[in-house]
């Protein structure tokens, strides 16, 4: 059992060793052979991106919120046309 936690977390380390030494290396050549105009608009653009995303994450809690109230004053006037019983 010891040595399955010992070649467990050797494998562990040298997995975890080696991912952080790739992307360093990338990283390094990216930067050697990237233009700085090319690495800024990437950078805006990214920025860019997460900011499209936060205004479509609130226009849909803001659109749930509204389908939420329509819903509660439906069934508060009584039940949904969805919900009503057919007569036998």
């Amino acid at each position: 059992m010891f040595k399955r936690v010992i070649w467990w977390s050797a494998g562990f380390g040298a997995g975890l060793g080696s991912s952080f030494w790739v992307k360093r290396a990338v990283n390094r050549r990216v930067q050697r052979y990237i233009p700085d105009d090319v690495r800024k608009a990437v950078g805006e653009r990214a920025r860019s991106t997460g900011s499209h995303i936060r205004t479509a994450i609130h226009e849909g809690r803001a659109a749930m919120r509204q389908y939420e109230a329509d819903a509660e004053a439906e069934v508060e006037g009584g039940r949904p046309s969805s919900l009503r019983a057919v007569p036998d």
